[in-house]
């Protein structure tokens, strides 16, 4: 029975059907009433026939909205967005086909559409709201005029009347005043754009902002995490120390211990169009292109390495439960847990390298224990390869001097 129910086209189907229904139903109930003569004052009878049109008419009119949305199944989140957005890469700006891998940083084809976010300011949603405000403002002048115009002169009913004709009438008006507000909003054509991608390598989110299908300006931020590679040591630029080779081999020591772990970061910021100013609306675009700014920084990161848990096969309890036992406790009498320690005090979050090696500088007895450290490492049988250090060396020189990905 759960097989014969669709609850994919043929019930967005189906709930159009019933939308409309109700829609037609209501216009011909208020077809049907204003049809009919009114025996009361012009006045009277306009507030009358304005309530009942715009009553009726707006709740018609919201659910026949509702009907071809249900039928179409379509969603607001991710239409509106401008084709100048989505022909730039959302990692670095540069102009790239989606269908293409972008040639300055690498990102790889993908469908654009779905990383963004329109936040659109609609007419459908404030005009509704001003219809049916406009005709509660409509009943609560009936209200307040009718009894009073019809003969009834006992004060309490007069105040009872007009109580609840006040009452009508400041929540009509309230409502006339913010439809009018989301009206003039939604017809300045300003939507919101947001965009967000995340993958095994690169990160990268921004906002920007459309006007009228065209885009205004936009602005993200990427992150590329790529392998390490050694770095060719500079010619007439910057000069190793053999201070640099010191802490070059311990950080490259603590890497290959599994201490610590070492990326090849590169951040992008870009911004296309102008930058606006907070709480500025957008200005439609100026012909030409749009004004394209990019900062690129390449940088080396390092973090303190998770602890590493392994589950030791073969060793269940009656229970059944597998022991979970830590590789630190089967390293035996290694020191590296201490070392460990020792690193979390500047390495708790991800830094770049030169900033961790600027705090060592500035604490010259740590600076000492931390290469003793890794002497010792080295010492009792952690092989370091010349290109982690070569690598480590590029990391401390100028993010500008390093060679391009």
């Amino acid at each position: 029975m759960q097989g014969d129910l669709d609850f994919g086209t043929r019930s967005r189907v189906l709930g159009a059907i019933c939308a409309s229904a109700l829609a037609l139903f209501l216009l011909a109930l208020a077809f049907g009433i204003l049809s009919a003569p009114f025996h009361m004052h012009p006045v009277l009878a306009a507030l009358l026939k304005g309530f009942i049109t715009l009553i009726f008419g707006s709740i018609a009119a919201a659910v026949l909205v509702m009907a071809a949305r249900s039928f179409t199944g379509a969603s607001d989140k991710t239409r509106g967005v401008p084709d100048e957005a989505l022909a730039h890469c959302l990692t670095c700006g540069e102009r790239t086909p989606n269908d293409a891998v972008c040639p300055f940083c690498g990102e790889p084809p993908c469908d654009r559409t779905r990383s963004f976010s329109v936040d659109k300011e609609g007419w459908a949603g404030p005009a509704f709201v001003l219809a049916l405000s406009g005709g509660i403002l409509c009943l609560g002048l009936f209200i307040l005029i009718g009894p009073y115009h019809d003969g009834e002169r006992r004060i309490w009913a007069l105040l009872a009347f007009s109580a609840l004709a006040l009452l009508l009438i400041a929540v009509g008006g309230a409502g006339v005043f913010g439809g009018l507000l989301g009206l003039r909003k939604a017809l300045g054509g300003t939507s919101r754009l947001s965009f967000s991608v995340a993958g095994s390598d690169r990160q990268s989110s921004g906002s920007g902002a459309a006007s009228w299908g065209r885009l205004a300006w936009l602005s993200g931020k990427g992150r590329v995490v790529s392998p390490l590679s050694p770095s060719p040591r500079s010619e007439g630029g910057y000069r190793v120390s053999p201070g640099d080779i010191e802490f070059a081999e311990m950080v490259a020591t603590l890497d290959a211990a599994g201490i610590v772990q070492l990326a090849d970061v590169t951040t992008y910021d870009f911004l296309l169009g102008e930058n606006p100013a907070d709480g500025a609306r957008p200005h439609p675009r100026r012909n030409g292109p749009l004004q394209f700014i990019r900062t690129k920084k390449r940088s080396l990161r390092i973090w303190l390495a998770p602890f590493v848990r392994a589950e030791t096969p073969g060793m269940e309890d009656d229970d059944g439960l597998t022991d979970v036992i830590s590789v630190e406790d089967l390293l035996g009498p290694e020191p590296r847990k201490t070392i460990a320690r020792f690193f979390a005090q500047y390495l708790i979050a991800e830094v770049d390298v030169q900033q961790f090696r600027f705090r060592l500088d500035e604490d010259p007895v740590h600076r000492a224990q931390a290469i003793t450290h890794a002497r010792a490492l080295r010492e009792g049988g952690v092989a370091v390869a010349q290109e982690l250090i070569d690598a480590v060396l590029g990391g401390l020189r100028d993010p500008n001097a390093s060679p391009p990905l």
